[in-house]
């Protein structure tokens, strides 16, 4: 294929990727897109049970993070068995088996024919796929109930292949077992390709060689530093990101085509600008943290370094902001005074949390919030209700609740906006940035702007922001300037945002006020993952901002995040101001002051 038509090509995917996000909005392109996005939610999210079966394999791949655990056995028999049955009791939905390289188990069919018993919807395996090629083994295993086959497949010829799983006649084996398990027509068929400095340039014509065998979905996965990767092999490993974005970028336009999946492992978020829904869903981490949990655990009661915690090697890691993260959360818990202690679900037992001057009370009602504050020490509470029914009656003279001044409430329904600014008193009300609210909020009195804070909401899943977030710059363009913001950056609201607080969110701490991990993992997926473009780093607020939430990030993309510069009017109302500028000045009158 020569250059030309490459270029072509890609272009071709570029402008079906707009079409993709919906730029003909409502048309089929735009649904079909919406569809992908919601189909590949909702298998993210599925519950899974990852059963290691060996601890050896039969290649020797150069970037295999699981290297150091390899010691040439099998795992009991039993203990498997125990873990597969316990995972479908524990309501997971695909069992999926994996090693090592799963297959060497003497029994890995009969592991098969267990999980399928046991109730699982979905059995998968993640395998080097070359005992596949062999007939009778690949009929039992459809057989016994195997759903999907994912063969971990690096290159698209023997000389990239063997190379780089350390096994010469590797890829013949593997290709057999691949085109055979096609022919079956009885699997699911994807393939797992670890992009590293060997295989990058080479990516788009390996995707296109295996859609041309037949294959459809594709995990591509980031090279991270663990196990072999982080050897003397590393600098034949890792590579440059920005010299190799052209090569990544033609990889990634072929999740624009309908009939492709492709899914990003362990990428760099700023990376995908332009693709920016495949970004791998936050939620997953949680797996990659219950993979660590040990390790974190060590730390977080031992205060026992993570091994891998150094700057070189960090810098090439997808865990890094949850590392810097969590670092925070130590030091943050550790302070004797914060800004604010925020509260939801049931509070420690024991353990002494610092002092603060607001508590931020998280419930679905008035009856949840008093709760949660017969916990809270603060004199000062803020609330964030579902439902904020018999307020009215609750509130006590001198703007006192449950005994405490109440100095905020934060409410995403129109309803309850109009209800809170019936009460007398003078707290705050933060109101969620929504398709709902933006209208009411526009619609505003003067007096009513003034006890009002716009607040935009992080969501837990892409098809939420989708669902209800706004144009922000739009909005915001039209939004009175002296009305405060929270949670979203100058490049977007065209004001300064409100400084983010100090908060302890007890809501990470295990019952004795100690961080635990998989809490604080669950509260940094929610309100603690936020990423920046890559062109923020030339912003004036860059160090002042965090960027948005990667969920908004992957339901609206980069684009909006435009580094702001001295001197330079930005954002919505700043284009706005300077518009006006302009025609005031072509009819010779002076611009409107707001």
């Amino acid at each position: 294929m020569t250059q030309a038509v490459q270029d072509s090509t890609f272009a071709d995917f570029q402008n079906d990727a707009l079409l993709a996000r919906g730029g003909s909005e409502g048309g089929p392109e735009g649904m079909e897109g919406a569809q992908k996005v919601a189909q590949h939610e909702d298998a993210a999210h599925e519950k899974r049970n990852w059963v290691r079966l060996s601890y050896d394999c039969n290649n020797r791949c150069t970037f295999c993070l699981d290297s150091n655990a390899h010691d040439g056995t099998m795992r009991k028999n039993m203990d498997i068995k125990v873990q597969i049955i316990e995972g479908r009791k524990r309501g997971a939905q695909r069992l999926i088996l994996s090693g090592g390289e799963p297959t060497m188990h003497p029994n890995f069919l009969d592991f098969v024919r267990l999980g399928k018993r046991a109730g699982y919807p979905k059995v998968q395996t993640v395998t080097n796929g070359r005992m596949f090629r062999y007939p009778e083994f690949l009929e039992t295993a459809a057989r016994n109930g195997l759903d999907e086959i994912t063969f971990s497949l690096h290159g698209h010829t023997a000389k990239l292949h063997d190379a780089l799983v350390g096994t010469p006649g590797a890829f013949v084996e593997e290709v057999e077992g691949l085109k055979a398990a096609l022919a079956a027509q009885r699997f699911i068929i994807n393939i797992d390709i670890v992009i590293n400095k060997q295989n990058v340039r080479h990516l788009p014509d390996m995707l296109e060689t295996f859609i041309s065998w037949g294959v459809k979905e594709f995990d591509l996965l980031h090279v991270i530093p663990f196990g072999n990767a982080w050897s003397n092999a590393r600098h034949h490993l890792f590579y440059d990101l920005d010299g190799n974005l052209q090569h990544l970028q033609r990889a990634f336009a072929y999740a624009r085509r309908p009939d492709i999946h492709i899914w990003l492992n362990r990428f760099p978020p700023p990376y995908t600008e332009g693709f920016e829904e495949l970004i791998q869903d936050p939620y997953k981490l949680n797996d990659e943290v219950r993979g660590r949990r040990e390790e974190y655990d060590r730390y977080l009661s031992l205060g026992q370094k993570l091994h891998c915690r150094e700057a070189e090697r960090c810098k090439h890691c997808y865990l890094q902001s949850l590392c810097d993260t969590l670092d925070e959360a130590i030091a943050t818990r550790s302070e004797e005074t914060v800004d604010v202690l925020r509260f939801a679900g049931e509070p420690p037992l024991a353990g002494k949390l610092p002092t603060a001057k607001v508590a931020r009370l998280v419930a679905p009602d008035l009856e949840g919030a008093r709760r949660l504050a017969l916990a809270a020490a603060p004199a000062e509470i803020e609330l964030e209700l579902a439902e904020y029914r018999g307020i009215a009656e609750a509130l006590e003279p001198g703007g006192m609740l449950f005994g405490k001044t109440l100095v905020r409430c934060d409410t995403a329904r129109p309803e309850a906006l109009e209800r809170l600014l019936a009460l007398p008193g003078d707290f705050e009300i933060g109101v969620f940035l929504t398709q709902e609210t933006a209208p009411v909020l526009l619609g505003l009195e003067a007096e009513a702007r003034r006890r009002v804070l716009v607040v935009q909401r992080n969501h837990d899943r892409v098809t939420d922001a989708l669902d209800n977030d706004v144009d922000l710059p739009a909005f915001f363009a039209k939004l009175p300037a002296e009305v405060p913001v929270e949670n979203v950056p100058r490049c977007l609201s065209g004001r300064a945002p409100r400084p983010t607080r100090q908060v302890l969110d007890v809501e990470m701490l295990g019952q004795d006020a100690r961080i635990d991990m998989n809490r604080y993992t669950q509260r940094y997926v929610a309100d603690g993952y936020y990423t920046k473009a890559l062109g923020c780093k030339d912003c004036v607020e860059s160090t002042r901002c965090r960027g948005m939430h990667i969920n908004w990030v992957r339901a609206h993309s980069y684009a909006g995040l435009q580094p702001i510069r001295e001197g330079v009017q930005e954002g919505a109302v700043g284009a706005v101001a300077e518009a006006e500028a302009k025609t005031a000045t072509a009819l010779g009158v002076a611009p409107v002051q707001t």
